[in-house]
């Protein structure tokens, strides 16, 4: 058998072996009334600057994202929300952090988003509802 063919059928074996046995993660449900009480919340609390740039700062000194943001330091970061609620960091060099429904950092990554949107600040001209947390 030719050995090239024969590593991509091994190849191909593994691939079908480890999709097959891998742990499922399941996606978090995000309900009506979820969604209808966060709205609720950000519209009843509006952000200031300066509260803006407390959490822009609680961000950058946060445990989780020091690992992150000491290897993209020359990079632009930038935060967005995907359809599911969970928040995105993202580097411009193609690196990410997605923080889930039970990441603590969530709320703060979120509120710096949405309050950068709201006060037209940190806004990324390159990716559409994006707010550049360094860069």
């Amino acid at each position: 058998m030719n050995p090239v063919v024969a590593t991509s059928l091994i190849n191909l074996g593994s691939n079908i072996v480890n999709k097959a046995f891998s742990p499922q993660v399941a996606t978090p449900s995000v309900s009506k009334a979820d969604f209808e009480s966060n709205l609720k919340s950000f519209q009843d609390h509006p952000i200031s600057s300066t509260d803006l740039q407390a959490v822009k700062t609680e961000l950058l000194n946060s445990p989780e994202l020091k690992n992150f943001l000491s290897n993209n330091s020359e990079c632009t970061i930038s935060v967005d929300q995907l359809s599911d609620g969970s928040v995105r960091i993202l580097s411009s060099s193609g690196d990410f952090i997605t923080l889930n429904q039970n990441s603590p950092l969530l709320a703060k990554a979120d509120q710096f988003l949405h309050g950068s949107l709201e006060l037209g600040k940190n806004l990324n001209p390159e990716r559409t509802n994006s707010a550049i947390l360094t860069g």
